[in-house]
């Protein structure tokens, strides 16, 4: 997305990636796409999966991003579908990410996306 007005960036520009996304999309009315791509972070839409390695039927996605308390890579694995696994692979999912002692389990695409934005910096924070 180009041309964004200075007036939003000045705004967004201090809040971590949860918040400014939010605000982005619930009071400023951007579509959670455009969101994204103002803030330049991923969400649950950039999860490329693909079949689980150990668990038949199952998916796989991993992303890389900066830990938002240390500015390390770190790693997010969601998975779903499959005996074992704690989600239908489909609208529910498993998360677990570095620094977590437990998977989240039976997460919606929408708390998903929640979860993988308290873990990145925003274009603007890095």
């Amino acid at each position: 997305m180009k041309n964004i007005p200075t007036d939003i960036i000045k705004y967004i520009k201090d809040k971590d990636a949860l918040q400014a996304y939010s605000e982005l999309v619930e009071l400023m009315g951007f579509t959670e796409d455009e969101a994204s791509d103002i803030l330049g972070v991923k969400t649950f839409k950039d999860l490329k999966f693909k079949p689980h390695h150990v668990v038949p039927k199952g998916v796989a996605a991993v992303e890389y991003f900066p830990l938002s308390d240390k500015g390390e890579g770190g790693w997010f694995s969601v998975v779903g579908g499959g005996s074992g696994l704690y989600g239908d692979g489909l609208t529910s999912f498993e998360l677990y990410a570095e620094g977590m002692d437990n998977p989240l389990t039976y997460l919606s695409k929408e708390q998903v996306t929640k979860e993988m934005l308290e873990r990145q910096k925003t274009k603007y924070e890095l």
